[in-house]
């Protein structure tokens, strides 16, 4: 029996052996016309001179990054905005934060040219070390006289901006006090202010109910409807106002406080598939916010996003089936995809990927997590095994590239789940290899 069984290993493994064999191997040719190799701790101008011919007259960049914790992708994405910043006009940019935090900064950082205000509106792990560089340049980019813009694109806060002090619910009563008193004393506005002063109640406690409070705010059926009446109201008398920006962001707030309301901590450590479609909701906002930013308020501009790739990609459906942190990617509802159709002959996509190094926000001394080897069927197996460092990949024409078009997995969503298609070209247009990852720094 043992025999048997030797055997049996013995011949799946050669079975195995043979198939890695035959299996496609990236081709020095296809590489040598589709990638710029940098073999340097960060790409410099010669480099990235590539992306006008890529990118073209396309005005939307959209740059990802496979986790928010990937302090190597921080740093070479900041080369990337000076480049499209300095080399080829692009002069707004738009975060995957809160869209009443970043305009508030924004106003800030128009006055006094300090990117303070900036820095204080995104998200914890864009504050780090490894962003730095970023805020410098737009200092100096601002400075010289240059004109720049930022805006968020989430339908959730995420600073001190949206949560403390009452910020929000005062900064509408400001607005409707300046241009329309009366509505002060309607019952519509009087019900909706009491709601929202209620949210802020809870963003104000400490400890656990405040980290509670900042993701949900418990209604029932009833008071979501209720709500949501109250909130159409309200962006129908700020578009009579002329304020159309400030209604979508209304809309957009009030609509991902009813979604996130159905958050329950219980429903997720019982089934965390719970959570699909809050997040779905959630990537239904952050497109509509697009669709508005891109063409209503930056219509004729050329603009930057930064996020995560997850949320950039499109024909997901193309990819083989995977879940990742639970989530189906295949068939999940996300953001880029839904807006791609519109802006599709507008649109360049980059995602970022590593094959080894270390993740994870941290401070002096300590250590990340572990970047997981990706399979030999990878883009990044190929690229290091070549002693590749650092690699600008066009997807483009990665159909006609047999390793590509017999399947192929990348590392764009996490640092330990791979990802494999065969038409990668459908997803995004490139790819920027970083070999060894650094993880987030204080």
């Amino acid at each position: 029996m043992k025999k048997v069984i030797l055997i049996a290993v013995l011949l799946a493994t050669i079975a195995a052996q043979s198939l890695f064999a035959q299996s496609p191997q990236l081709s020095d040719e296809w590489l040598s016309k589709n990638a710029q190799v940098i073999n340097a701790e960060l790409p410099g101008k010669e480099d990235l001179q590539l992306l006008k011919k890529e990118i073209g007259d396309k005005r939307i960049v959209f740059l990802g990054e496979a986790t928010h914790e990937d302090g190597a992708t921080f740093e070479v994405r900041t080369k990337i905005v000076e480049f499209l910043m300095e080399e080829m006009d692009f002069d707004v940019v738009l975060f995957e934060a809160g869209m009443f935090d970043l305009m508030q900064a924004n106003k800030e950082f128009q006055k006094t040219g300090k990117s303070e205000s900036i820095k204080k509106a995104l998200w914890g792990f864009w504050r780090t070390q490894q962003w730095q560089s970023f805020y410098s340049f737009i200092e100096q980019r601002k400075a010289a006289g240059n004109n720049l813009e930022f805006a968020g694109f989430d339908c959730k806060f995420s600073s001190a901006y949206g949560f403390d002090n009452n910020n929000y619910s005062r900064f509408l009563e400001t607005i409707f006090q300046e241009k329309n008193p009366a509505t002060l004393k309607n019952e519509n506005f009087t019900n909706y202010m009491a709601i929202w002063k209620d949210i802020e109640s809870g963003y104000q406690k400490s400890g656990m109910k405040g980290g509670l409070a900042k993701m949900r705010y418990k209604m029932s059926k009833k008071e979501k409807q209720s709500f949501r009446n109250l909130s159409s109201w309200m962006a129908y008398e700020l578009k009579k106002m002329g304020e159309n920006k400030l209604a979508q962001l209304l809309r957009s707030n009030d609509e991902g406080i009813i979604a996130y309301s159905d958050t329950r901590l219980w429903k997720l450590i019982v089934n965390r598939k719970s959570f699909l479609p809050i997040n779905y909701s959630r990537d239904e906002l952050m497109a509509d916010n697009l669709r508005h930013l891109l063409s209503e308020v930056y219509p004729n501009k050329k603009v930057i996003v930064i996020g995560a790739t997850y949320h950039f990609i499109r024909n997901n459906q193309t990819i083989d089936p995977i879940k990742i942190k639970f989530i189906p990617v295949h068939e999940a509802v996300i953001a880029g995809n839904l807006i791609y159709e519109q802006f599709a002959n507008e649109i360049y996509t980059i995602g970022f990927t590593s094959y080894d190094g270390e993740y994870g926000l941290i401070r002096e001394g300590k250590k990340g997590v572990a970047v997981k080897k990706p399979e030999a069927n990878s883009l990044e197996h190929q690229l290091a095994n070549r002693g590749v460092k650092q690699a600008f990949v066009s997807l483009r024409q990665s159909i006609n590239e047999p390793f590509f078009s017999n399947g192929t997995s990348l590392r764009l969503f996490d640092h330990g789940s791979n990802a494999t298609s065969k038409n990668w070209h459908k997803v995004l247009d490139a790819v920027y290899f970083i070999k060894t990852m650094q993880p987030l720094r204080h």
